[in-house]
Parts: structure tokens; sequence; C-alpha cells
């Protein structure tokens, strides 16, 4: 008499959890699961892969393999998100310069925990006395997210203007007629206009 014992059945993964996402610069950390076969040991392998960018997916699959050959794979899922924003250093506060002086605005760094993120900037002005010069920096890293500073410098005119060509005084001999100077204004931040009154 024969009996053959077969074995056909795979064998089975236990102690792989679900998916799951971390944030970035989390590293992902897989399980560690186990291989039973009812008819023997089993030997567990596994491969890793990721794709995607935003968010990174890595994934590992584990094949069991019993004596007989048969199969059975599991699989974990664990994706690396990015939904910080990066941040932006070197912006000082807001400042006030006399004119004629011209502003000159920081050079400040944007950073980001997941990689790199790119710095842009729009300028842009208010008001006259004095003229507020806002410059309005952007960071965005390799998802999209942002981060904004903003530095303000106002130029003020505190300094009065100057007028010039006024003759000393003098005297003149009756019938004569006075006959004034025509001075000039003159002002380090743009024009002055220049009135009388006579008496």
């Amino acid at each position: 008499q024969k009996i053959s014992v077969a074995d056909t059945t795979p064998p089975v993964i236990t102690g792989v959890p679900g998916d799951s996402t971390i944030e970035c610069p989390a590293t992902p950390v897989f399980a560690t699961p186990t291989a039973t076969d009812d008819c023997g040991s089993a030997t567990l392998t596994f491969v890793d892969g990721s794709t995607g960018t935003c968010p990174v997916v890595h994934v590992r699959t584990w094949t069991a393999t019993d004596l007989c050959g048969n199969t059975a794979t599991a699989m974990q899922k664990i994706s690396v998100a990015d939904t910080t924003p990066p941040v932006i250093t070197g912006v000082p506060g807001d400042s006030t310069i006399e004119c004629p002086a011209t502003p000159v605005f920081a050079t400040p760094t944007a950073t980001d925990d997941c990689g790199s993120a790119t710095l842009t900037f729009v300028d842009d002005s208010t008001g006259t006395c004095p003229v507020v010069h806002v410059r309005t920096w952007t960071a965005t890293d390799l998802c999209g997210n942002t981060a904004t500073a903003m530095q303000k410098i106002s130029v003020a005119d505190t300094t009065p203007p100057v007028i010039t060509g006024v003759p000393a005084d003098s005297t003149i001999e009756c019938p004569a007629t006075p006959v004034f100077a025509t001075p000039t204004a003159t002002d380090d931040c743009g024009s002055a206009t220049l009135t009388f009154v006579d008496g």
C-alpha cells in the first residue's frame, strides 16, 4: 500500500500591518512578520521598492516558500509625506532709513527637512512720507509647501529743503524800486516748491 502525503497548501505569513503614513524626515520601519506551514518550515524573503514623490511610497513585499515550493506573499506600504512648510531664516525686522539712502534688503535662506527649497521674492512700495518698501519672500519645497516672510524698509524724509540764491540784505535810494532775487529750492529726496510773502 502506498499513501502519498502531498503539500499543496501555501504557507501563511502573519504579522504584516496595514498601510501607514509617516511625516518626513522620519524613516520607514517595516514589520518583522513570520511564516508558518502546516507541513514543515517555510523561508521568508523580501524585496523593497518605492514609487512617487509626494508622498514617497515605500513597499516591502515578503514571499514565504515552504519545503514543497508553495509560496505566499504579503505587502506593507509606508508612505512618507511632506506636509511641513520650509523655513525662511535671515529676515531682519522692519527698519527706517533717511532719504536719499537706498534700501538694502537681506539675503535670507530657505531650508526644508525633506529636501531643498527654492526662494523667490516680489517687491512693492506704498506711501510717500515715508515711502515703505516691502520685499516678500516665498519659499517652496519639492512637494509644493510654501512659507512667506516679509521685510519692510521705510525711507523717511526729515531733512528740510535748501534755498539758495538769496543775497544779503541791501539798501537802495528812493525812488528806486526793490528788485528781489530769484532763489531756488532743492531737496535730497525730490522736488521742493518755493513760495514767498511780501511785507
